[in-house]
């Protein structure tokens, strides 16, 4: 008995292996197996308002397929204009595999939390040229190096600046930056100075103007954005005192007949010099800390309510008076999210998804380096770099080297040269921080491509996915020339469909035209009379006339439709529900019942003709391809 079951479960397994093995269906020589007509089947299915069953789907699958094999066969998937759209497609839909979406929200979370404070900082920095050689790099390095050693060693950081600071302003504002938030200076610079205690001095930090050492003096919550408005006595950039003075009391004028309740708006038009915003009483775009000057942005978000206007204030532009008008505080990163995404684009933080994507494909396709090799090649792109890309590209393809490979690919000298130097070489040459940035973009490109290459293969979602886009070209273009061109260049062949199927297009006795339901009978009388003295009254004079006391309704009504409308042309079709407005009176004819003519309903003609020859076609596919189905698989 033993032996008899463990017979029978043997058997059993052993057809279900071999279902799971063999395709669902088969036409020609394509096979399409169980996985994607779930797919397809889950898929559809959850977007029909009527779902069916995988066994009443197997029709439909196998007349979609039957359309796809009879597309290739006439060629299809050959056209130029095919194979362009479906690889747009592709790259469409491979962005998000090359884009570790982990990472960018990471990056987004980060902005959004600098974007919630405001830091402010002093710097020193030392200056690097937009193409530094080794020899700059490590001098700078040097310098900032021996800066940072001896404010370690107690210095005075505003002396540090003083003496060795090369930024812009150094000395007229002893490095010191204000109050700044989220995007507002280089990323570098930006996560360096949100990342260090207040009171210390940030480590050594590189960005694409030198190397900087960062104080961070305070941090404090961002106050949002503010709406005000602003009335301005300008003088000249570093005007002297007296100049200065003029305008000071041709401010402090205005601000005592404010206080006495002179109007705002008339103050800003009768004395305000900036003119660009006069015609809009003096009202500037939002703005958050840090957007204006520190003295402007610091009185007007001192300002604790709308209307409160600020005591005279001085910028280098001149003297301001400041109105708030409106605030608000940073939105929920749900809400800005999308501006976050787009600021990012702006900055090193675009690349973050793209970065982390390559370092796990690293991993996966264990990516090593052949020292020796990367190392002679190096050399020698340093070494010809100021003879031009065509000497490089002629020693790399010589030198055939393999500095690097991965589980599926090789890194090597020639495609290095084909790939990685599609610019104009500077005449001063390459550096070694040159050379790693182009092997590293040229190593990001070689995994991403070796990757995107692959997608079909490693995930599956993305394989059903190409698969319904290659399948829906195909099938828009097929039925585009067998079904719905047919029956629309068709003329004989759809009125011998139509006169065939007349039946199917007749109309039921109706009335056609216009129906007025009064509240009263008095209002009624008096809708029949004025619709007699001039028949061109249109439904929206009536109702304004009237008001709710009519109801008017156009078009075509059958039996049951309307019960007023029943008891005076279908009497035995009277039905007694009560109506709101009782009286009816009707403009417009009866029909019969009667055949539809073709060029009333040419649409829906048309329409029915191609389904028409759709399940012809259909037939006709079934007899050339016989497609077989293995329903055991399911």
């Amino acid at each position: 008995m033993n032996r008899l079951f463990i017979s029978f479960v043997f058997v059993v397994l052993t057809l279900s292996i071999c279902a799971q093995e063999k395709p669902l269906l088969k036409i020609g020589d394509l096979s399409f197996s169980v996985d994607e007509f779930n797919y397809i089947y889950t898929k559809n299915n959850a977007l029909s308002q009527k779902p069916v069953t995988r066994d009443e789907y197997i029709d439909l699958f196998v007349n979609y397929k039957l359309k796809v094999v009879e597309a290739m066969a006439q060629g299809y998937d050959t056209l130029p204009d095919f194979k362009k759209e479906l690889d747009y497609y592709r790259n469409e839909l491979a962005k998000p595999y090359l884009n570790d979406q982990k990472a960018v929200d990471e990056v987004v979370k980060e902005a959004y939390e600098h974007m919630c404070y405001e830091v402010d900082a002093s710097h020193i920095l030392i200056n690097l040229p937009k193409i530094p050689s080794p020899e700059d790099t490590l001098k700078a390095y040097k310098r900032i190096t021996n800066v940072k050693k001896q404010l370690e060693e107690g210095a005075d950081f505003m002396q540090m600046v003083l003496k060795y600071s090369e930024g812009p302003s150094a000395k007229q504002s002893n490095g010191r930056l204000g109050y700044f938030g989220a995007f507002m200076m280089v990323y570098p610079f930006e996560k360096a100075a949100f990342s260090t205690p207040v009171g210390q001095v940030s480590e050594i930090t590189r960005t694409s103007f030198g190397y900087h050492l960062i104080k961070v003096h305070d941090k404090r919550k961002n106050k949002g954005e503010i709406l005000v408005a602003h009335l301005m006595k300008a003088f000249p950039y570093k005007a002297n005192e007296v100049i200065q003075n003029q305008a000071k009391i041709g401010i402090d004028s205005i601000y005592r007949k404010l206080q006495n309740g002179a109007s705002f708006n008339e103050m800003v038009t009768q004395y305000s010099d900036d003119k660009q915003t006069v015609s809009n009483n003096g009202q500037l775009p939002w703005f958050g800390t840090g957007r204006m000057v520190p003295s402007f942005s610091e009185a007007a978000f001192s300002l604790s309510e709308n209307g409160q206007i600020s005591e005279p204030v001085k910028t280098q532009f001149g003297w301001h008076i400041i109105k708030r008008l409106d605030s608000r505080p940073i939105k929920p990163i749900e809400e800005c999210k999308a501006d976050i995404l787009q600021k990012i684009k702006g900055d090193e933080r675009a690349f973050a998804g793209k970065k982390a994507t390559v370092e796990r494909l690293k991993g996966e396709y264990n990516y090593t380096i052949n020292q020796t090799e990367f190392q002679a090649m190096k050399k020698l792109v340093i070494q010809k770099s100021k003879e031009g890309n065509l000497v490089i590209a002629t020693q790399l393809k010589e030198a055939q080297l393999k500095p690097a490979h991965f589980d599926g690919g090789v890194l090597n000298s020639e495609d290095f040269a084909n790939q990685a130097f599609n610019f104009s070489m500077p005449t001063e040459g390459l550096n070694a921080f040159d050379f790693q940035f182009i092997w590293d973009n040229y190593v990001e490109m070689a995994l991403l491509a070796h990757e995107k290459a692959h997608l079909e293969a490693k995930f599956p979602e993305f394989n059903y996915l190409m698969k319904e886009y290659h399948d829906g070209l195909l099938i828009f273009e097929i039925s585009q020339k067998e079904i719905w061109n047919k029956a629309s260049n068709d003329s004989l062949g759809l009125n011998s469909f139509y006169e065939q199927n007349k039946a199917s297009y007749r109309i039921e006795e109706h009335f056609n035209g216009t129906l007025y339901f009064c509240k009263t009978k008095k209002v009624s009388k008096q809708l029949k009379k004025a619709l007699r003295q001039d028949s061109a009254l249109t439904k929206d004079s009536l109702q304004k006339v009237w008001g709710d006391q009519v109801l008017i309704k156009e078009g075509r009504f059958f039996q049951n439709d309307e019960p007023l409308l029943d008891q005076q042309l279908w009497p035995s079709k009277v039905n007694n529900a009560g109506n709101e407005y009782p009286y009816l009176f009707k403009v417009g004819k009866k029909v019969e019942e009667a055949v539809q003519p073709l060029e009333a309903i040419k649409g829906q003609v048309i329409s029915d003709y191609q389904a028409d020859i759709e399940i012809m076609w259909l037939k006709h596919l079934k007899e050339k391809y016989q497609p077989v189905l293995n329903t055991f698989a399911l």
